[in-house]
């Protein structure tokens, strides 16, 4: 392979939750040795050529030795890193650069979520001065045909926004730590918890308000029909996300039974009220969200969350038994994955890939690589 002659767009194609989108990417003829991988940059011209736009790219080192490996990094850092450099005729990447289905993931999901929050920007700047107007309202269920130009990512967005706030507000006064079931049942609708700035921010915040309580609590179904039609890529961003709830004192439950795939989103206040929020795989609205006080409901709530409980996946006294658990379910290496934080967290994610919209960030997958790095040793 000659230096900059391959040059093409990488498709990054959505599932359910995700609209996909294309990069601009260009391939370079790379050395691996020990830690690092070195990327030919002589041919100034061309490289500088592909890096000068302000569009999303991807440079790729493809060391084509005995065993081929690809090496990965965003096309801004990479301009960045090659103006420091002044014009030097190769440029050194980490080992943790290396695209497999860990880096893959972080690509795929990011860029997406990226552009389409990009795309909407001005939309959902307008759409946020509306939100105002829902909160005092005991429910709501606006359709998306009121907002028919969104993307998915805008949609969802938008909705998990109005869904923090919503349950923040339905929170105030509480003393005793609720209890928190979630709809999001792969990597690519589970992947927000890892990207959306607002997310952080909430998960933060509801930890914060019950310090010093007893553990919050989480559940999740994810039946294995979902996980047998994830890609390892996806299931590691799911693994992730749970990783990231353990992370901030959440302890995380799995019920596989398909039959609670269709329980609402909601936060569970015993013998009170459960704060209802729907806004993951809901069809025709942006979000759903509303107070339930009825006992029936309340019970069928409380047995749902007894359910998760009793036949979680992740059983154990600790996050890392829970979590070797739930990789050993999802078919996931878990020194691998342990090792690969440890890379990770070492050059940080924004090393590789970089957010542009204002409403991500990449300090949270950060903080997941530190705390699964910092797990069991090899065994």
């Amino acid at each position: 392979m000659g230096p900059g002659e391959a040059v093409g767009g990488w498709e990054l194609a959505g599932r359910q939750a995700l609209d996909g989108t294309t990069a601009a990417v260009a391939f370079r003829a790379a050395t691996a040795a020990g830690c690092l991988a070195h990327l030919d940059a002589s041919d100034a011209g061309a490289l500088d050529e592909f890096l000068r736009p302000a569009r999303r790219g991807f440079l790729i080192g493809v060391d084509d030795r005995e065993s081929p490996q690809l090496f990965v990094v965003d096309a801004a850092i990479a301009r960045r890193e090659r103006a420091a450099s002044a014009g030097q005729s190769s440029s050194a990447l980490p080992k943790a650069h290396l695209l497999d289905d860990l880096t893959y993931g972080l690509v795929w999901s990011l860029v997406q979520l990226d552009d389409g929050l990009l795309a909407d920007d001005f939309a959902l700047e307008q759409e946020q001065k509306v939100l105002e107007t829902y909160l005092d309202l005991p429910r709501s269920a606006p359709s998306r045909r009121t907002v028919p130009d969104l993307t998915k990512a805008g949609a969802q967005w938008l909705g998990s926004t109005y869904c923090a706030r919503h349950i923040m507000r339905r929170l105030d006064g509480l003393t005793d730590p609720p209890a928190f079931w979630t709809r999001e049942q792969t990597g690519e609708q589970a992947s927000t918890w890892l990207w959306l700035r607002h997310k952080a921010d909430y998960l933060k915040a509801i930890s914060a308000r019950y310090a010093g309580s007893a553990p919050l609590s989480r559940a999740f179904c994810i039946p294995e029909t979902e996980v047998s039609r994830s890609g390892r890529y996806e299931r590691i961003l799911l693994l992730l996300a749970i990783a990231l709830m353990e992370l901030h004192g959440v302890r995380v439950d799995v019920l596989t039974k398909p039959e609670y795939s269709h329980v609402d989103g909601f936060v569970l206040v015993p013998g009170q009220r459960a704060v209802v929020a729907n806004w993951a795989r809901t069809d025709e609205e942006i979000w759903a969200v509303d107070t339930v006080t009825r006992r029936p409901a309340l019970r069928e709530y409380s047995e749902a969350l007894g359910e998760a409980r009793e036949h979680s996946v992740m059983q154990g006294p600790d996050p890392e038994v829970r979590l070797r658990s739930m990789a050993g379910y999802l078919d996931i290496d878990w020194v691998w994955l342990v090792e690969r934080s440890r890379e990770m967290s070492e050059c940080g994610t924004a090393s590789i890939v970089r957010p542009r919209s204002r409403h991500l960030t990449a300090e949270s997958l950060d903080e997941v690589f530190a705390f699964l790095a910092s797990l069991a040793p090899d065994r």
